[in-house]
């Protein structure tokens, strides 16, 4: 087991000057509103690091891989890439729908830090990634958001990383003796960086991701993509389950199927395990917890809040219909959750 090295803190900051703060903050506004613009000069990253909880990776010891053995005799693997923090607002917003861009623009205070989750089924057909976690050039390339000023201006003033290099899906594979050419699918919940951070290393892979959100102009970092990238686009034409009229079925054992639950991005998807006994949920940001999915309950962060609690209901639905283990990508209680097999409670 590595422990992480506490001489220095992963943490990038770069202090800014208040004009050159107030310029970066008036054009990345209204690049991330308007989906364009320039920003004048070198874009770097602003702290905004007040009422921060401290940082996770100090004196911490890397989490392993958690393996589950399914009653099909399949194993999932929980691995977590880092961690994430974000403002208040980005996480849960009560205010009127359209306005949570400009309550995280003003939230002086960020969440606690969050598990960043991927996932890997073992599946007799082959092997499923479910979103492949971040990347820690997050960390060592300043540039890496830049691919737009409005993009980069939300990910560095927004949103604060924490990992190491060993953090990253395919060292964290490689514990568990799976290697990335034996990875059959690949399924992007969305495109978000701390879900797509690793797809460089899945080139062998057929990658499954929404067209919505692989051709959106906003949110995705497609300056990111691989070279290489030739996605398959979700088509949701292969039956229904309670609360999803249209499904994608991936597997020819009709066991893992694709839904859709946009809201907190246009095309957001979620993958199921079904089971005969239980439903693995694998969630993505659906919702950032299962209490909020429980609440219907939205995020700041939401492209169509109206949508996305569209979309929770539809997990509610089926979770009423079918136990099931409800596991979003950043919930502190997914990890346990899988391990006892929880179900949700309605």
């Amino acid at each position: 087991m590595n422990t992480y090295n506490t001489s220095q803190s992963p943490t990038r900051v770069k202090d800014r000057s208040r004009r050159g703060f107030l310029k970066l903050f008036t054009g990345g506004v209204a690049a991330s509103v308007f989906g364009g613009g320039v920003v004048g000069g070198a874009l770097t990253y602003w702290s905004g690091s007040q009422n921060a909880a401290p940082h996770p990776l100090v004196n911490a010891t890397s989490l392993l891989p958690l393996t589950v053995t399914t009653s099909g005799g399949m194993h999932i693997h929980h691995i977590q890439t880092g961690y994430v923090a974000v403002k208040r607002a980005h996480r849960s917003y009560e205010g009127r729908d359209g306005t949570g861009i400009a309550a995280i623009i003003t939230d002086r205070g960020w969440t606690q830090w969050m598990p960043i989750s991927a996932w890997v089924i073992e599946h007799p057909e082959g092997v499923i990634v479910i979103d492949t976690g971040e990347t820690s050039r997050v960390i060592s390339d300043i540039d890496y958001f830049n691919c737009d000023p409005g993009t980069n201006f939300v990910y560095t003033s927004f949103l604060r990383f924490a990992l190491q290099p060993d953090d990253e899906i395919l060292p964290q594979m490689q514990q568990l003796g799976i290697k990335s050419a034996e990875v059959r699918w690949v399924v992007q919940t969305h495109l978000h960086s701390d879900h797509m951070g690793g797809l460089p290393g899945f080139k062998d892979s057929e990658i499954i991701v929404s067209e919505l959100d692989y051709s959106a102009s906003t949110g995705p970092l497609p300056c990111r993509y691989p070279e290489w990238l030739s996605p398959t686009f979700s088509r949701f034409d292969d039956g229904s389950f309670p609360g999803f009229e249209h499904v994608m079925q991936l597997t020819r054992a009709a066991d893992v199927f694709i839904v859709p639950t946009p809201g907190h991005s246009p095309g957001h998807q979620s993958v199921m395990l079904v089971e005969e006994d239980v439903t693995y949920f694998f969630a993505g940001d659906a919702s950032f917890d299962e209490c909020q999915m429980l609440s219907g309950g939205t995020a700041g962060i939401a492209s169509q809040p109206a949508v996305m609690r569209q979309s929770l209901s539809a997990i509610r639905t089926y979770a009423q219909s079918t136990p099931t283990i409800h596991l979003p990508s950043h919930d502190h209680e997914s990890r346990d959750r899988l391990q006892n097999r929880s179900t949700v409670q309605i």
